[in-house]
């Protein structure tokens, strides 16, 4: 192994991922020796996707890596979700009584549960009791319908009465008392007035071209510290680990005492079934079954590279031919987000706009391209199965191919091109506000600005998941825009 392949190796190994142990083992046992012999009879083979796909795929297949990953299909079952209810109702107990903790134990108690179930249902009710103790009436109510809605068990049916009428009694005097409502919070409107085919950029940044910077964003007229210049929405954003039990996987809104659970996964929860359902039709339907095991065993960026697959074919409405024909009449060098008309775009145009950003595929070093193709092949294998992509893509050959295609091309896209979602949470202690990520996404536009360490402009993710593009130094005309990937 030369210096350059252990410099490659620490840095994957820092990831601290399961499938970066499993590389290391692959690399030093099979892959290296197998890759060298493979190089010695043809020197293309360091550049040949397919011939070290071949190769990965074999050493893979000789190692028992699902043991070794510890790969298992997600199933909800009523003993974990019972035991995980027990670990909740010990937070409220008035001895210890961690309240907000108590509604994560419940919310993943929930999703372990099935519809209709008396786990579920408990669940529910239990999460209505501390909606109650915390004083938030209208989500114990929530609760209790969402109760017996699953159906809550007859002989209890007293308890859940009571709450109710004491949460109605406590809304009512809430509401006697009640002001009216506070203004809505004004919209961060941009500095300057937006371009008339992209209102959400300002009309002073341009898109250039050259051989030194490769594509960059410019201003036309001198910008000034604060000045806010681009409001860049996701096509594609994932929610982070922590708070899956507090958050909507869809929507990223804050709702942890009304989630309700994914019908096939453990991992996903939602707001409302409104966002339950536009997840399933746009793209959960394709990761369901990979979710739990993919963000254990890979992490951020894999996963959202997977979300983008599956966005892919839900944006072309389950019809992979059509995916393929898109794909091959794309040229790809006249796709431009700066161009485009945003006011009349299609969910197609914008896919196009993430599907053409940089995979730097060509200046990985050998080691870290043969890492992408490997993680890409585990990825393509869970999905074939455990996703309804799996009998299509055996059926069709040319399925197969594209989804495998779409996998290796967003490992690296996303890898280069995400940004992670903050908030500002208040540290007391430390008397500031402190970032804290709670997801990652990726955006058409943001990701035209190249990286610098001594960047002059710095991202801030709105509450809607928008990322607003504000100036922090000076800039002339003419100049760079810069953004900190760090």
């Amino acid at each position: 192994m030369n210096v350059l392949d252990q410099e490659v190796l620490d840095a994957l190994q820092r990831e601290e991922h399961c499938t970066t142990h499993l590389f290391e083992e692959l690399w030093t046992g099979s892959l290296e020796p197998a890759l060298d012999i493979a190089i010695r009879h043809n020197p293309h083979a360091e550049h040949s996707v397919k011939i070290i796909a071949r190769i990965v795929e074999q050493c893979l297949s000789e190692f028992p890596f699902r043991e070794f990953l510890q790969l298992h299909n997600e199933m909800k079952y009523d003993e974990q979700a019972a035991k995980l209810r027990t670990e909740g109702n010990k937070m409220v107990d008035p001895k210890v009584k961690r309240l907000y903790e108590a509604v994560k134990l419940y919310n993943e108690s929930i999703t372990y549960t099935k519809p209709g179930s008396t786990e579920r249902s408990l669940a529910y009710a239990n999460r209505s009791v501390v909606c109650l103790q915390m004083h938030r009436y209208e989500e114990c109510l929530a609760n209790i319908r969402l109760a017996r809605e699953a159906n809550y068990p007859a002989r209890l049916a007293d308890k859940l009465e009571k709450r109710e009428e004491q949460a109605k009694g406590e809304l009512a005097k809430r509401n006697e008392k009640k002001k009216k409502k506070d203004d809505p919070k004004p919209e961060l409107p941009l500095s300057f007035p937006g371009h008339e085919h992209m209102p959400h950029v300002a009309n002073c940044l341009q898109l250039q071209q050259n051989e030194q910077y490769g594509r960059h964003v410019v201003t036309t007229r001198r910008l000034k510290v604060g000045d806010v210049v681009m409001l860049d929405t996701p096509f594609v954003k994932t929610l982070h680990d922590p708070l899956r039990h507090v958050r909507c996987d869809f929507c990223h809104a804050e709702r942890p005492f009304t989630l309700i659970p994914c019908k096939g996964c453990t991992w996903v929860m939602y707001c409302s079934v409104e966002c339950l359902g536009k997840a399933y039709g746009q793209y959960h339907r394709y990761e369901c079954g990979v979710m739990r095991d993919l963000w254990r065993v890979a992490g951020k960026c894999p996963m959202t590279a997977v979300r983008t697959v599956a966005s892919a074919f839900g944006t072309f409405d389950d019809d992979p031919d059509a995916l393929q024909a898109h794909l091959d009449a794309l040229d790809k060098p006249q796709v431009n987000g700066f161009t485009m008309d945003w006011r009349t775009a299609t969910p197609k145009d914008m896919y196009s706009t993430v599907h053409v950003l940089s995979t730097n595929q060509e200046r990985r070093p050998f080691m870290q391209l043969v890492f992408m193709v490997y993680l890409a092949i585990i990825i393509h294998k869970l999905m074939l199965e455990r996703t309804e992509l799996g009998p299509r893509s055996r059926a069709k050959p040319s399925i197969d191919k594209l989804l495998f295609d779409l996998i290796l091309r967003h490992v690296q896209v996303i890898r280069i091109n995400r940004q992670f979602l903050s908030f500002y949470e208040h540290r007391p202690d430390r008397q500031r506000f402190q970032a804290k990520e709670y997801g990652t996404a990726c955006y058409p536009l943001v990701s035209m600005f190249n990286h610098s360490c001594a960047s002059n402009v710095r991202r801030l993710i709105l509450r809607d998941g928008r990322c607003a593009m504000i100036v922090i130094r000076p800039i002339g005309p003419g100049g760079q825009l810069f953004d900190s990937c760090g």
